[in-house]
């Protein structure tokens, strides 16, 4: 009799957190803010928990988010995008200095002003690569708490600051993704069948983001191949983005409040250090691509791949080009990691108790 129960606990709980992200998702459209879906439900879903809440977002469902958007981002490659990535080994260039330098003044302001520990510093420091990154700091003496909400709170102040800064400062994509024309179930079918069975193969896989990547891949072959001619329709995008931003809101869950005070002054302060860097080589990356330059600090901030990739293509910004970015990034930080934490190891053993 137990297994209903929490069979019936666990929907009511998925039912409730859709529908307060799809609440908040509504209310930042109808005040026409930037990426609202996404940045509403998270909003909302955030507030949720850290008020003590419960909420879930089932992987299924997260499964299923990505293969959708992942097919979308698919469909609007094109030859003439893939083309100029003549441009991208220049601009990742730029990317390399960008986060050796977001991760050495984000370590030296967490050590000297927030008088954090060095381990707790340098894993809060790191922009993206969440999972490698909480994986090796279980291994070290770092604040697992400090290092989760710094994360955390730096991937929510993305997807909720970074679309209406870039608006207000008139960066912003000239427009998002047009709506497409209802397209053949049956196309859409085989569309959103091959975009999850490869999403499904890179994630067995273990690459990087793999199920959205590899379901962007599998559309966009179809679609410069010429063996589909279907997109997903918005009925199926609005859902997608009020789920991706609501599965960052649970994040949040479990949050003690003792923790948010404790932590938001110095993670908010790291966060700022962090923009300001990406913002000063975004500049400089723009300049020197030609690229736009709104384009490229979404591509250069310090966010979690799946996610900043999603979001770029909400404010209308090339996918191949966001999604190459943020996948070198969490690769390159993923190689480098495991050499920062036995240096971590070397350096801690000459620092006083």
């Amino acid at each position: 009799m137990r297994r209903p129960r929490l069979d019936q606990r666990l929907w009511l709980t998925t039912l409730v957190t859709l529908a307060l992200a799809t609440a908040g998702g509504g209310a930042f459209a109808a005040m026409h803010l930037p990426a609202p879906w996404m940045s509403g439900a998270l909003v909302a879903v955030t507030l949720w928990v850290l008020a003590g809440r419960p909420a879930v977002v089932p992987a299924p469902l997260r499964i299923l988010t990505y293969v959708v958007l992942g097919a979308s981002m698919g469909g609007a490659l094109t030859p003439q995008s893939l083309a100029q990535a003549s441009a991208w080994p220049l601009s990742m260039g730029f990317l390399v200095l960008n986060v050796v330098a977001v991760v050495a003044a984000c370590v030296f302001y967490f050590r000297r002003v927030a008088g954090w520990d060095l381990a707790s510093a340098l894993y809060a420091s790191t922009p993206g690569a969440l999972s490698a990154v909480m994986a090796l700091a279980e291994s070290t003496s770092a604040d697992l708490r400090k290092v989760a909400f710094s994360q955390g709170l730096r991937l929510f102040l993305l997807v909720v600051g970074l679309p209406n800064l870039l608006n207000v400062i008139g960066l912003d994509a000239a427009a998002p993704p047009a709506a497409v024309a209802a397209e053949p179930m049956v196309g859409l079918a085989e569309l959103l069948a091959a975009s999850a069975i490869l999403g499904l193969l890179f994630d067995r896989l273990h690459v990087p983001g793999g199920l959205l990547l590899g379901a962007m891949a599998a559309s966009a072959a179809l679609h410069i191949s010429g063996l589909s001619t279907a997109h997903i329709p918005a009925v199926l995008m609005i859902p997608a983005y009020v789920v991706l931003g609501a599965s960052v809101g649970v994040r949040f869950a479990g949050t003690r409040m003792d923790t948010l005070k404790a932590n938001i002054i110095a993670s908010l302060g790291g966060f700022a250090v962090a923009m300001v860097i990406s913002a000063a080589f975004s500049i400089l990356a723009a300049l020197a691509t030609g690229e736009d330059t709104g384009k490229m600090l979404t591509a250069f901030a310090p966010g979690a791949l799946e996610t900043m990739t999603a979001l770029g293509f909400a404010l209308g910004y090339d996918p191949a080009f966001m999604s190459a970015h943020h996948l070198f990034r969490f690769v390159g930080l993923s190689v480098a990691l495991p050499f920062a934490s036995h240096l971590l190891v070397l350096l801690s053993r000459n620092e006083r108790p």
